[in-house]
């Protein structure tokens, strides 16, 4: 496994701090967003590093970045807009060191911006959400043509609603899949190793 980090130009104002994880003969890509930056959030919080080890264990690629004004990333926090140009331009860096299937993976605020970019992001084959935060606003519908989705949240998320994300979950129909972590709260304090389990399995389902 070769492992860098690596500084990723989003445009001229601003490049990101991330890490790279690439196997020999990755089976896939996978890039993955970390929670909420004015809460402590980077690609160094304990679920980020979780999903990484899953995608280590598939055989998949991995990069996880720290988003602008986050750690030595430039730039300023943009409440989830300009963070979507740093989830395309990561992708799309992330794609011609790894060619094949793409995944994006994000947890908490993480996935809220996943979800909204998620109709640009070029190749997709697939998404993780983890506890996504509906205090913070709906998750956008997800997009036809991008493969299947995986959430995996806890039924005592303190930041989740249960009741809309089931509701989200039934409209998407078969693409979609939910797991439910019986006492799982928002921040993980248990579970993450069935976590871990649920997405290499879901990782290593795209790929056969």
């Amino acid at each position: 496994m070769n492992r860098q980090r690596v500084v990723i130009a989003v445009d001229r104002q601003v490049s990101l701090e991330a890490r790279l994880d690439l196997p020999a003969q990755p089976r896939g890509a996978a890039l993955i967003l970390h929670p909420h930056p004015l809460y402590g959030g980077s690609m160094d919080n304990n679920v980020v590093y979780a999903l990484t080890q899953a995608a280590d264990l598939a055989g998949w690629a991995s990069l996880r970045l720290n988003f602008r004004g986050v750690g030595q990333s430039t730039g300023r926090h943009d409440n989830g807009v300009g963070e979507q140009d740093d989830v395309i331009a990561a992708a799309a860096w992330l794609t011609e060191q790894a060619p094949g299937p793409l995944v994006v993976m994000g947890y908490s605020f993480g996935s809220l911006v996943g979800s909204q970019a998620a109709q640009r992001v070029a190749g997709l084959a697939g998404g993780v959400w983890v506890s996504p935060p509906f205090v913070l606003g709906d998750l956008p519908p997800w997009p036809a043509g991008r493969g299947p989705l995986l959430v995996i949240t806890g039924d005592q998320d303190e930041y989740g609603d249960m009741t809309r994300l089931r509701g989200y979950m039934q409209e998407m129909g078969a693409l979609g899949a939910l797991e439910v972590h019986p006492g799982g709260d928002h921040f993980w304090l248990t579970g993450l190793s069935a976590l871990k389990q649920q997405t290499v399995d879901f990782l290593t389902g795209l790929t056969g």
